[in-house]
């Protein structure tokens, strides 16, 4: 029976060091030249294996940061893999993370030839954001604001992708309708958007434009420090 195990134990561990050791062997592929951070992350309680019979098959360590989840390591026993395993691991990861109050998860894909696979179960790609090679994804773990290409309300965050010396120039790049629970706070869907800290963004509200402003000095409930900007209310800081 395959099932996720969000608690392994010390034997699961030893089950993927084993085929992780075997795979290095023969292929010189793998996580092995990783392994240092796959015990670390199970004495931390970041390590989550998918076994089958109790014997460790595949497993994904990871690291929460407030509302945010980065997947570090994702593998599957070569012998167990287009059995759709992965997505069950995933999926199941990722459920039990939204859980625990997270909001969104994000990776690089490594290697890149597993881009197609974390399309496959909602992952997308950031924008030009981060500038490197790598392949950067993500994907929102709940139902989500999508941005409007006609704005419907006189509430609205608009987006640019760019600082603000450059967008006086051109339009946003994204807006979001606002629609607020019986608080007039509250968002009934939340926005979570990947973002440059330093682009433009501006907030309406009741049709009053506040002065546009960098992401990182937007004052509303955001996530700060982050390449997302995760609104859940549209209320001042104190």
């Amino acid at each position: 029976m395959i099932k996720l195990i969000s608690n392994p134990t010390e034997e699961h561990l030893a089950d993927i060091e084993s085929w992780l050791v075997e795979e290095w062997n023969k292929t010189q592929n793998g996580f092995y030249s990783d392994w240092s951070m796959i015990p670390n992350a199970f004495k931390e309680n970041r390590l989550s294996v998918i076994t089958d019979n109790d014997y460790a098959i595949g497993f994904v360590v990871y690291r929460i940061s407030e509302f945010e989840v980065d997947i570090d390591i994702t593998e599957i026993k070569p012998t167990e893999r287009n059995r759709g395993v992965a997505r069950q691991l995933i999926n199941e990861t990722l459920n039990f993370l939204k859980l625990k109050g997270v909001l969104v998860a994000r990776l690089f894909c490594q290697p890149t030839n597993s881009e197609p696979f974390w399309k496959k179960i909602g992952f997308n790609n950031f924008p030009q954001i981060i500038d490197n090679k790598q392949i950067h994804m993500f994907k929102p773990l709940i139902e989500t604001l999508k941005p409007t290409e006609k704005i419907e309300t006189n509430s609205t965050i608009r987006l640019w992708n760019c600082p603000p010396h450059q967008a006086d120039r051109i339009s946003a790049k994204w807006a979001w309708d606002l629609n607020f629970k019986e608080d007039n706070e509250t968002l009934v869907k939340p926005i979570i958007s990947p973002v440059s800290r330093e682009w433009q963004v501006q907030l309406i509200i009741n049709g009053e434009e506040s002065k546009p402003v960098r992401v990182k000095n937007l004052q509303i409930n955001l996530n700060d420090d982050s390449e997302f900007m995760i609104v859940r209310n549209v209320t001042a800081k104190k």
